[in-house]
């Protein structure tokens, strides 16, 4: 009997301590550590156009962390298909919430969208107004996505355990352009300025009409700003956008012969007939120019996207990904609505678990109503 005392008292503190010390960068975000996670699927960001995205998560049983980073992922397909349930999505929202982040794969609208092209969205890549219109159109919503999580964390008292100011954005081939285009456009001077002058007043009008640089997506009032991306074979229309005060960090991943997203400056497809957009290999050479932190994964002679194609391929980018993603987040970060909002203690437990008063000694765990728990010794 006294054996298998001493074997709960085990268990319950190791359990109690696992989840105290989740939040610590030592115990999670480099390394798988939680096997059982959640998924809220259909989850709409934005009632204007009925964009839905799939939120990611540690299990809340296993998982007391209330200021998680939070990565929002963008599937491929050109600007014409692909869904937020595409596999490598998937794969990257799951070994992130593994590690102990927060998730998301988002839908936004697509080239044939009624809002955007309609038919005409299928050659999209030929006319330079409708590649303005299908990028502006992409990037906007995911602004909107990201206002989505912050407006839940400011109304909704933060439903899913993010930290507002470690917000990634990132995905793959046509996803993957979206991050870099809403980080180095700030104004839609600077977004008019980097276009072809064939372009530029339709550029002008298309911002002008549809709420500037932040669009009409919904969660207006609140911050798209994003603290890094996750770039996997995406590109910008231009590097004329990129200047000295885009400062944002990016991780990226190319193949030296893909013909669908170059990895330099080249025509989308490898066709002359379509939009030039310029690579990751194109972007690396002057960010670290301007001294943003970034790293290039090089997939020598590889075409686009290899990561979807071949198992070995995506866990060298999975783990290069997310190495760098752990080396750039702030495991210490409290939110100052944290710091002034009085937390509400529902009860105190001793290291078995049983409810105490508030003068005992010994190891005490305090329970707080927002779910986080605070581990104290007390001697007197």
């Amino acid at each position: 009997m006294k054996r298998l005392y001493t074997l709960t008292i085990l268990l319950i503190f190791n359990q109690l301590s696992a989840q105290i010390n989740d939040c610590d960068c030592a115990n999670r975000y480099q390394e798988e550590v939680f096997n059982d996670i959640t998924v809220e699927t259909n989850v709409t960001y934005s009632d204007i156009y009925n964009l839905k995205m799939d939120i990611y998560q540690p299990s809340s049983d296993v998982d007391l962390c209330t200021n998680r980073p939070l990565i929002i992922l963008a599937h491929g397909g050109s600007f014409i298909g692909g869904s937020k349930s595409n596999p490598t999505m998937v794969d990257l929202c799951e070994t992130f919430a593994k590690r102990g982040y927060v998730a998301a794969s988002i839908n936004y609208r697509l080239a044939t969208d009624p809002t955007v092209l309609g038919f005409a969205g299928f050659i999209w890549m030929t006319n330079l107004e409708n590649g303005i219109k299908v990028i502006y159109s992409s990037m906007t919503d995911a602004k909107a996505a990201v206002r989505f999580f912050r407006k839940e964390f400011a109304e909704l008292s933060n439903p899913y355990g993010i930290d507002q100011n470690q917000i990634w954005m990132g995905g793959n081939s046509a996803g993957a352009c979206l991050g870099p285009h809403m980080s180095y456009i700030e104004t839609v001077e600077e977004f008019v300025s980097g276009i072809d002058e064939s372009g530029q007043d339709y550029a002008l009008d298309l911002a002008t009409i549809n709420g500037g640089m932040e669009g009409m997506s919904g969660n207006e009032g609140y911050s798209s700003n994003i603290s890094g991306m996750i770039n996997l074979a995406g590109a910008l229309h231009t590097v004329n956008w990129i200047d000295d005060t885009d400062l944002t960090p990016i991780v990226s991943c190319h193949g030296t012969e893909d013909e669908t997203v170059p990895d330099e400056c080249g025509t989308i497809l490898n066709s002359p007939n379509n939009l030039t957009a310029c690579g990751s290999m194109a972007i690396q050479p002057i960010i670290s120019k301007y001294g943003v932190s970034n790293d290039l994964l090089i997939y020598d002679g590889a075409g686009h996207c290899p990561w979807d194609l071949n198992a070995g391929d995506k866990q060298e980018m999975i783990d290069f990904v997310t190495t760098f993603v752990y080396n750039h987040i702030d495991c210490n970060n409290i939110e100052l609505n944290e710091l002034n909002k009085s937390r509400e203690l529902i009860y105190r437990k001793d290291i078995l678990g049983r409810t105490v008063k508030f003068n005992n000694k010994g190891f005490i765990f305090n329970v707080y109503k927002d779910g986080s728990v605070q581990k104290k010794f007390i001697i007197n």
